[in-house]
């Protein structure tokens, strides 16, 4: 494993951002409004972040809430679908 180093955050920052989502799906498949929850905690978090002047952290946190709201990558069941793709 390569060693991290300075100018990576990016890099990195995308890296976690996507582990983050693909969770979320994970957990979306078993609990369809676990997004809306998460997106809303992504929130809080995004806040506190930028109040603590954690520009990186926040920029994470905004993005992972982008994410939660898109729905080809989050879809919601219309009236009469059972289950979600």
């Amino acid at each position: 494993m390569p060693a991290l180093s300075a100018g990576h955050e990016e890099e990195i920052a995308e890296a976690v951002c996507e582990i983050a989502v693909l969770l979320a799906q994970a957990i979306h498949q078993i609990d369809p409004d676990a997004a809306q929850r998460m997106n809303f905690a992504a929130g809080k978090a995004y806040n506190r972040h930028l109040g603590q002047n954690q520009k990186l952290a926040a920029d994470l946190m905004y993005r992972f809430g982008r994410a939660l709201v898109d729905r080809s990558l989050f879809p919601v069941a219309s009236d009469g679908d059972d289950h979600l793709n």
